[in-house]
């Protein structure tokens, strides 16, 4: 974006002063070759510039506002300087624009810097603009400018190493485990592969910010809050006062299991019997231990200030994790994207067996590289609660994912399900109602159109499949039968009707053979059959999408064009029409 000012503004400004978008630079000049400022200091004002909002310089103007007046031949030479300036001395180069003016018959030179795209370091450091001056960045505000930028060029935090430690900081039992033979044989240059070693700028090897959190007994020595803060609320909220608490502490691994471990001693587990007793707990343990290892490994450890927070309320989970979300990672892209903030703590716990850490459940180590934990989380709340988990990025900052709780006092009920067409009951109707885990109770409506399904819960939002034969096939979503009772009405389908195979696979009464659709963990459709010719002979699987027509044709030369609605689980919904 281009910023022009008329010369009434340049006037208005100058009686304004500086201010966190505005410096006015008094120039020295040595005939037309300009000396003061020097290449440094103009680098530090441009760069501090770029790694803040932008701004303008008004080159040619005291502290006080007033124009000092330059020639042609001055001009040209300090826009010439500050353009080397700008493309040479600061890393990566940043751009500028110049303008020429002139206010009360005196020359001035005014240079626009917007705001970059990543963070720039100068011949001085590596500078921020605040209010009218500019600061020097720590190193934590740095990587934080870099992170949120997107920027690729710096290692992650986790690498960065910490002052006065060194080799002897890192716990011998707690480091051994992650090397291997040949890396134990020479443990400083193995902890160096894994980033939990590094040289810093005085080529002194030191830890890292990760080989601190993995490798020492009590990480929170170096990095303040390095810890997670859990406590159990009697109520609903926070005023509603405590039942229990614990700081957690002590290498990041052992973090997660005690954390795991604090969260499933306050959650409640009721009971049914289905025959057998079946438990019905709040929460699904292997949500709460996917959200408790993202947030340990991807909260931002360069905010010292912050600790994780688990508060396990009544009705809802909450884990809130310092750090805004990582390398433009966004809350609507979180299901479908990829993106680390600590590279080595990742790198490491890819490996790093997961022991007895309660909800881990199969896995082997403590993460995993397919990065589907946030798609974990989501499904499987859902399937037990209902309801979808919440993230929100709070004040740009903080990460909190809420996990609502189910509800246990799930009393058995029926649930009468009427079906109708062309305003008249339905008989023989065939009905299948799908929990959200997928789980399923079919049944038949009876000579008044009406189907009675036992629930063990009418809480939760239901998926209903309706077929009959010469109707279309229906489905109902997000039935909750504890909001009332369900009518569908199914519209006629000449010379063909609908199906529902419950468990997998099924038939068809226009062709002979057996249909297989899928839908897999990928969200993939895909379609089966055996004896039977799909599309001519297409090699199968063939692919489809739902409600698209395929055409069937059996070992007798009958054929039928299918439309598959919907499939849930190993649960379909079909519907089809003879062509012979």
């Amino acid at each position: 974006m281009i910023m022009t000012f008329d010369n009434d503004e340049i006037i208005s400004r100058l009686q304004l002063g500086e201010d966190s978008n505005w410096e006015f630079k008094a120039i020295e000049f040595a005939g037309n070759r300009p000396t003061g400022p020097s290449r440094s200091d103009w680098s530090d004002e441009i760069a501090a510039f770029a790694n803040a909002d932008g701004g303008m310089l008004l080159c040619g103007v005291t502290d006080e506002g007033e124009v000092q007046g330059m020639s042609r031949e001055q001009m040209v030479a300090l826009d010439s300087l500050l353009v080397e300036v700008s493309t040479d001395t600061i890393k990566p180069a940043v751009r500028i624009r110049t303008y020429h003016r002139e206010v009360d018959g005196k020359r001035l030179l005014l240079v626009e810097v917007t705001q970059g795209d990543t963070q720039y370091d100068s011949s001085g450091g590596s500078y921020i603009r605040v209010g009218g001056t500019k600061r020097r960045m720590t190193s934590d505000e740095r990587l934080r400018l870099a992170q949120r930028r997107g920027q690729g060029r710096f290692s992650s935090y986790d690498e960065q190493t910490i002052p006065g430690t060194g080799f002897n900081t890192l716990d011998e039992m707690l480091w051994r485990p992650l090397l291997s033979v040949e890396g134990a044989a020479e443990p400083e240059a193995g902890l160096t592969k894994l980033a939990m070693l590094a040289n810093d700028d005085a080529g002194i090897l030191r830890a890292t910010v990760a080989g601190v959190l993995l490798c020492t007994r009590h990480p929170e020595q170096w990095l303040a809050n390095a810890g997670i803060t859990a406590t159990r609320y009697r109520g609903l909220d926070r005023a509603s006062g405590q039942i229990d608490a614990q700081e957690i502490v002590g290498p990041i691994n052992q973090q997660i299991g005690e954390a795991v471990a604090f969260a499933l001693r306050n959650i409640r587990v009721a009971s049914r019997k289905d025959p057998a007793r079946v438990n019905l707990p709040q929460y699904s343990e292997r949500v709460l231990f996917e959200a408790i290892v993202n947030a340990v490994v991807h909260r931002d450890y360069s905010i010292r200030s912050s600790k994780i927070r688990l508060s396990i309320f009544e009705d809802r989970v909450e884990i809130q994790s310092p750090g805004s979300l990582p390398n433009n990672l966004t809350l609507d892209s979180m299901t479908d994207r990829q993106a680390t903030r600590n590279e080595a703590l990742t790198s490491v716990l890819t490996r790093m067996p997961v022991g007895g850490i309660g909800g881990a459940e199969d896995r082997q180590y403590i993460m995993e590289r397919r990065g589907d934990g946030v798609q974990i989380i989501l499904r499987e709340t859902r399937e037990l609660s209902g309801k979808i988990p919440d993230y929100q990025l709070i004040d740009g900052s903080e990460v909190r994912l809420t996990v609502p709780a189910a509800v246990l006092d799930q009393s058995p009920a029926r649930a009468i399900i009427a079906v109708r067409s062309g305003g008249q009951p339905l008989p023989g109707a065939a009905v299948l109602a799908l929990f959200p885990n997928k789980t399923w109770k079919d049944a038949a409506t009876d000579e008044n159109g009406e189907a009675s399904v036992d629930l063990y819960t009418t809480h939760l939002p239901m998926t209903v499949f309706a077929a009959a034969t010469g109707c279309c096939g229906y489905v109902e979503r997000e039935w909750v039968p504890s909001h009332g009772s369900l009518s569908i009405d199914l519209q006629p389908l000449r010379g063909g009707g609908s199906v529902i195979f419950a468990e997998g696979t099924g038939y068809l009464p226009v062709v002979k053979g057996r249909l297989n659709p899928i839908r897999d963990t990928h969200d993939r459709t895909y379609l089966y059959a055996s004896n039977i010719a799909i599309n001519q002979g297409k090699q199968q699987p063939v692919s489809f999408t739902f409600a698209e027509r395929l055409r069937m044709t059996d070992a007798d030369g009958r054929e039928a064009t299918i439309r598959i609605l919907d499939v849930i689980g190993r649960s379909s919904l079909l519907e089809y029409q003879s062509e012979n």
